[in-house]
């Protein structure tokens, strides 16, 4: 699970992947809110398949960087590196 997205929500429920996404999309309201309606109408199964396929090809189609973990100090880094 290191390519996988973590949230724990205010009730106390842990959600992984694709459950983890639709929670988000859904707190940020607006169009995010519905697009976070629509995936949730998919069977979990064929959602996290997709949310799988996304989290392998992300750094190719979106790049990666050095710099893009604020809260973490330089030092910490290293213990999240898988």
């Amino acid at each position: 699970m290191p390519d996988s997205m973590v949230v724990l929500t205010d009730e106390g429920s842990l959600l992984v992947r694709s459950d983890a996404l639709i929670h988000i999309l859904r707190s940020l309201g607006g169009g995010w809110r519905f697009l976070g309606g629509l995936i949730a109408v998919v069977p979990r199964p064929v959602r996290d398949l997709g949310y799988d396929f996304v989290a392998r090809i992300r750094y190719r189609v979106f790049g990666t960087r050095e710099d893009l973990c604020p809260v973490a100090p330089p030092d910490w880094r290293a213990r999240f590196d898988s």
